[in-house]
């Protein structure tokens, strides 16, 4: 159901809601670890007020060793250093009832060799939340972005002299939730447009609508049963040519599950179905297929939390060869406070990328550990490592990777 674009502003809002949930604190004092960063006075730095407009400005500098910078099969590895500045910038005005949040980061990138991979990348997000009363939220959310492709991604540009891809996204969601005695209602809406800057990428370019509700029934304390109808359409920029079909496919299904709200250790939905791919071009095969969605919280004690993300179901291809793509991915995470003003964050992931009619299937490995230090309310120390494994049936894209990060967090 979900593409890239679409699948990181997700995780964003997401990451947002979970943490209006379990922290309580205006804002975390942990970047890695917000969902047990407990109020600290220590650490704890006010928001620059502006009249009403309250302002949380940070800039993180941070050097990278990745031992694998294309990500490329054994034996043809580049290794390099990267630096990265990232200034960000917080702004909410607004009270429970009414209240927008404005988000704005800019990244600049630097190598210290291989300066082809170079790249500047920014993004900037308006949030307006109506809460009139417990039972009803209305958020729309709306958002332009300069985002750089990862070289380990699927489909990833694998070139090294022309540099890692860049797009433009654009983006526009709403979702309203009710809750009215045992019955929860939740609609959503997002339009999401796509364009690759190098008109040589213009192939990639498309927009999405997709939309699902949600209509549950409360069973227990907590806990609803839920069933869910989704529908995706993309539309892609570029006409069909006599090579190439047209790539306009409509994606719906349905999914039933559990929704898990109103508790102080576990948050979110699981949910599972199936989903049917009906490609416009008469020359490509409809399919269905297995759909998951999954995105769960569990508050084992306030100094330790689990996420869990899964997700099966029809997203975009561009590899030659291939007439659908079917991604499975699923993450584990552990968020821990080890001590007041120390962090750690600890994940795997799966991924399994099966490009339909290509006979190609991947399979990545992804494992993480960050730790941050709050040395001072103004001042925190990170360091990070990473390690991706992946192995395909197209021996060209199979490699290995190892990056190792570290990095201070300077908050104003």
């Amino acid at each position: 159901m979900r593409d890239i674009a679409i699948l990181n502003y997700s995780t964003k809002a997401l990451a947002l809601s979970v943490l209006s949930v379990f922290s309580t604190g205006a804002v975390a004092q942990t970047t890695i670890a917000p969902l047990v960063s407990a109020d600290d006075a220590e650490y704890e730095t006010d928001p620059i007020a502006v009249g009403p407009i309250r302002i949380s400005p940070q800039i993180l500098v941070q050097s990278i060793f990745d031992d694998n910078v294309l990500a490329s099969p054994d034996g043809s590895e580049i290794e390099d250093v990267e630096f990265i500045v990232r200034p960000e910038l917080v702004a909410r005005v607004g009270d429970q009832t009414t209240r927008f949040q404005l988000d704005a980061y800019g990244e600049f990138s630097r190598f210290a060799d291989f300066t082809a991979e170079d790249s500047d990348t920014y993004g900037v997000s308006g949030l307006f939340t109506l809460s009139p009363n417990s039972a009803n939220r209305l958020n729309i959310g709306l958002g332009h972005a300069r985002l750089k492709e990862n070289r380990g991604d699927p489909e990833a540009r694998d070139l090294a002299g022309p540099g890692p891809r860049l797009f433009d996204n654009t983006y526009v969601d709403a979702n309203f939730r009710r809750t009215a005695g045992p019955v929860l209602l939740s609609l959503e809406a997002t339009y999401s447009d796509l364009d690759a800057i190098s008109p040589i990428d213009d192939d990639r370019d498309f927009e999405t609508y997709a939309g699902s509700a949600t209509v549950g029934y409360r069973i227990s304390g907590p806990i609803y049963l839920t069933a869910t109808g989704f529908v995706n359409v993309r539309d892609f920029r570029l006409e069909a040519t006599p090579t190439d079909p047209d790539r306009d496919a409509t994606t719906y299904g349905g999914q039933v599950g559990v929704n898990f709200s109103e508790s102080e250790r576990l948050r979110g939905r699981a949910r599972v179905g199936f989903f049917r791919f009906d490609p416009s071009d008469p020359s490509l095969d409809p399919r269905t297929g297995f759909s998951v969605n999954a995105s769960l919280v569990y508050k084992m004690t306030p100094r330790i939390a689990f996420i869990l993300d899964a997700f099966n179901g029809d997203v975009a291809t561009f590899r030659r060869g291939a007439q659908a793509r079917t991604d499975t991915n699923v993450s584990l995470t552990s968020q821990v406070e080890m001590r007041h003003n120390l962090f750690a964050r600890v994940g795997v992931t799966y991924a399994r990328n099966v490009f339909v009619g290509s006979g190609i299937e991947e399979q990545i490995f992804r494992s993480q550990l960050a730790v941050e230090y709050l040395a001072s309310r103004r001042l925190s120390l990170l360091v990070e490592a990473q390690g991706a494994q992946r192995s395909s049936d197209d021996p060209t894209q199979a490699y290995d990777q190892v990056w190792v990060s570290i990095g201070a967090r300077m908050r104003f």
